[in-house]
């Protein structure tokens, strides 16, 4: 009994040493699941969108975008979307911007349409300097001064998207032609769908 006696402590004493080590584990695990993410950790998540400081114009703008653009500036006189991007080289040579087209009797925008507007968009929030003339045209069937008023309505619905898309509005001016300026001088569907249109002229630059 004796003996009985003298092993009995010292096999508490282990239950106990155990006991606390098992439950330092166990607050060790629970910490680490809990624990904030180390600095810089978070600009290294692949969900991390960076965007300009300003209100991005839509959702494909990326700083990426921004900062590419600086690179091909170098080449010419405007930041280009993407290096030899077919707008800015329209930018360049002609002076203008896509074109958007209208149905008939319409001045809502497209959905066809929209990319081409998108691009607008993007690229003059990369040319911050660039400041656009919008010209509204109707085909030539109806009144003069209904054509007038529908190639105003067509002009100003574009001049509301670039703004609700975060171009500034200082940067955009309109100006209604109605019937008078067509691209094409013919007398059909196929001609007069070219003349209901909303072009883009570069009227200044800083």
């Amino acid at each position: 009994m004796r003996r009985y006696y003298k092993i009995l402590p010292l096999l508490f004493l282990t239950l106990i040493i155990a006991a606390g080590c098992g439950g330092k584990k166990m607050v060790s695990e629970d910490i680490a699941g809990q624990a904030a993410p180390a600095a810089g950790e978070a600009e290294k998540s692949p969900q991390a969108v960076l965007v300009p400081e300003d209100k991005p114009v839509t959702e494909d703008v990326r700083s990426e975008d921004l900062s590419g653009a600086a690179d091909t500036k170098s080449g010419g006189k405007f930041a280009s979307i993407s290096p030899g991007d077919e707008l800015t080289k329209e930018a360049e040579t002609k002076g203008t911007l896509f074109t958007i087209y209208f149905d008939y009797d319409r001045y809502t925008i497209r959905d066809e349409d929209k990319d081409n507007l998108n691009k607008n968009a993007k690229w003059l929030t990369l040319n911050a300097g660039v400041k656009v003339r919008i010209e509204g045209h109707a085909d030539e069937r109806g009144e003069t001064e209904y054509n007038l008023a529908l190639g105003d309505k067509r002009a100003k619905s574009v001049e509301k998207y670039l703004e609700d898309m975060g171009v500034k509005n200082v940067r955009l001016s309109t100006i209604s032609y109605g019937e008078e300026k067509p691209v094409d001088p013919g007398n059909g569907e196929d001609a007069w769908a070219k003349n209901r249109r909303a072009e883009f002229v570069i009227n200044s630059t800083n």
